[in-house]
């Protein structure tokens, strides 16, 4: 086996166009389909000089192809995206598109494709041996349903990829664990029924949060009864309380459930500078669940991969996933972030407050301590309630 660690580029993706074109037609940005977030993210790890590491193997992102899409999602819905990729027109409702958080645009089917195509190859090679760990920073579209966009996703690459996967290795156990801020709703519903595929979800759970799912009763259906695990937060959540829940309930259930396979969708939106989001984590915290991913990983099968899910303050996303990668190939990080990204990011109209790769501990105020506490550790009890019977675990 390999002991490379596997990076897809996404710069074909960055040469298309529709983004700006998007840009120009619209009042606002879209917080995540925008031309500065992706330059400033994928720039910080290559001016770093992370890819340049000889622990590191460089892909180019693909297209997904018709039949690779096909494992999930339906037909028409493929055919209706493609429609809208070349500026046709449909009954775009149906499908969820042309909304603030999916709009339709030029090339927007490749823009959802490349991703697929680079989770898909990013599984099967580390499945095959072709490489020890991989990451896709554009990855991780967990609110796409089979024949519906949702959330700025609008083809779900984390489901094609663990059925891709499945459809080869039918007998290997999938791990999904989802720290991405918004519950992984699409990924959960797709494997809700299969105890061959756990997920795992910590998430912000709040009034009038997207997607509004994702309550520990949400625990699988017939045989996957038990095999979804969802793990809800209160808002200003920090990093003492999930630390004390990510402990309880997801290591526990990982070393009983041994899977074959990890899949980390690791949105950098849990950090307590995202804009769309109320969790206060920080880079601390980042780093301490990849070393302790890592570490059970290697516990097992070390089969790795690492999607980097939302986050949309570009500055915060870039650090966060930047960390993540470094952690992932054993690389050390410069001693200071390099001049040229941080002038980038001031082109983009972004400040970069501190030039390394900590934070500020953040604590929550005192007057909210005592609530929060109380609903993390209900939401832990909960679970361990509804679960831990499923692995033979006591409360």
């Amino acid at each position: 086996m390999s002991h490379l660690t596997a990076v897809f580029s996404p710069e074909e993706l960055l040469k298309m166009d529709g983004i700006d074109e998007l840009d120009t037609m619209r009042m606002q940005p879209n917080p995540f389909w925008n031309r500065p977030r992706l330059d400033i993210t994928w720039g910080l790890p290559v001016m770093s000089g992370l890819l340049q590491s000889d622990r590191i193997s460089l892909h180019q992102m693909r297209l997904a192809t018709r039949e690779e899409l096909g494992l999930y999602h339906d037909p028409s819905y493929i055919e209706t995206l493609e429609l809208f990729g070349n500026m046709g027109s449909a009954f775009s409702s149906r499908f969820g598109l042309d909304t603030d958080e999916c709009p339709v645009f030029h090339q927007v089917d490749k823009y959802a494709s490349y991703p697929v195509g680079a989770t898909i190859d990013a599984v099967m090679g580390v499945a095959d041996g072709k490489f020890e760990d991989a990451m896709s920073i554009i990855g991780g579209f967990h609110h796409a349903y089979s024949s519906n966009a949702g959330g700025f996703c609008y083809l779900n690459d984390t489901v094609v990829a663990i059925k891709k996967f499945k459809e080869k290795y039918p007998n290997k156990k999938v791990l999904y664990l989802d720290t991405d801020v918004h519950h992984g709703d699409a990924t959960q519903e797709a494997f809700y029924h299969d105890p061959s595929v756990l997920t795992i979800s910590t998430h912000e759970l709040s009034m009038g949060f997207f997607p509004g799912t994702g309550q520990p009763e949400e625990a699988g259906i017939g045989e996957g009864k038990g095999y979804s695990v969802n793990i809800p937060l209160p808002p200003l959540t920090d990093d003492f309380e999930y630390w004390k829940a990510f402990e309880e309930i997801i290591v526990p259930i990982w070393l009983a459930y041994k899977p074959d396979l990890v899949f980390w969708n690791a949105g950098a939106d849990a950090h307590m500078d995202d804009p769309l989001a109320d969790l206060l984590l920080n880079l601390d915290t980042y780093h301490r669940l990849s070393k302790t991913v890592r570490q059970l990983a290697h516990l097992g099968n070390k089969k790795l991969v690492i999607v980097g899910g939302g986050g949309y303050h570009p500055v915060t996303a870039a650090r966060v996933w930047t960390v993540l990668l470094a952690d992932l190939a054993d690389i050390a990080l410069p001693p200071l972030i390099p001049a040229k990204w941080i002038e980038m990011c001031h082109k983009y109209g972004f400040e970069v407050k501190r030039g390394g790769w900590t934070d500020r501990p953040q604590r929550m105020y005192a007057e909210h301590e005592s609530k929060v506490k109380r609903a993390v550790d209900e939401t832990i009890e909960k679970v361990k309630e509804l679960i831990f019977p499923t692995f033979g675990l006591e409360k």
